[in-house]
């Protein structure tokens, strides 16, 4: 009987970002040496882990009323093999709210970490067995709070990337590479096209 792999969220996030890149960090085990940037997000995140009254802060600076609020939060999707650790849910008006924090500067959301997000709602739904009604992103270090209600759209989509990520990470598929101006600054095109 065949192994069920188990993806998370980061994964998905890694295909929407690069399919190459996934494919390179999840299967072919290289891994770009970690940059100052990368130590800075991991040391903030460490930061804001090591106790909930930081989160709560966090989520004290929007003014957020919730009824109930979860830190760190395993949960589980049996339906589409995916596992992860949500960084917060809440509930406002009785409604589920999934909250990611990210350490990136930016004035907008990036795509592949709304779709993360996504990921995370589906398990929370399937986990907690509630319809989730929004997803959020917090960019702490330029305070950017976006918000987007869970629609169906958006969840059958992530369900399709989830399928996507699933072909790459068991082998089923190699992605095509593909050069794109991402690539002039990505550690791995000298792997792609060296």
């Amino acid at each position: 009987m065949e192994e069920e792999v188990y993806i998370t969220p980061i994964h998905v996030r890694d295909y929407l970002f690069c399919p190459t890149i996934l494919y390179q960090k999840h299967v072919r085990r290289i891994i770009e040496p970690e940059t100052q940037m990368m130590m800075d997000g991991k040391e903030e995140y460490e930061k804001d882990k090591e106790t909930a009254e930081r989160r709560k802060s966090i989520l004290g600076e929007i003014r957020i009323q919730a009824e109930k609020t979860l830190f760190s939060v395993p949960l589980k999707s049996e339906k589409y093999k995916v596992v992860g650790i949500a960084d917060a849910i809440y509930w406002k008006n009785n409604k589920m709210h999934i909250l990611e924090i990210k350490y990136s500067e930016t004035k907008k959301p990036y795509p592949d970490h709304i779709y993360q997000t996504t990921t995370y709602a589906i398990m929370a739904e399937e986990t907690l067995k509630q319809t989730a009604y929004k997803i959020i992103l917090y960019y702490k270090p330029t305070k950017l709070w976006h918000e987007r209600i869970l629609t169906k759209q958006l969840k059958n989509h992530t369900i399709k990337i989830i399928q996507k990520t699933h072909e790459i990470i068991n082998g089923k598929t190699i992605p095509p590479i593909k050069q794109k101006t991402k690539c002039k600054t990505c550690w791995y095109s000298k792997i792609c096209f060296g």
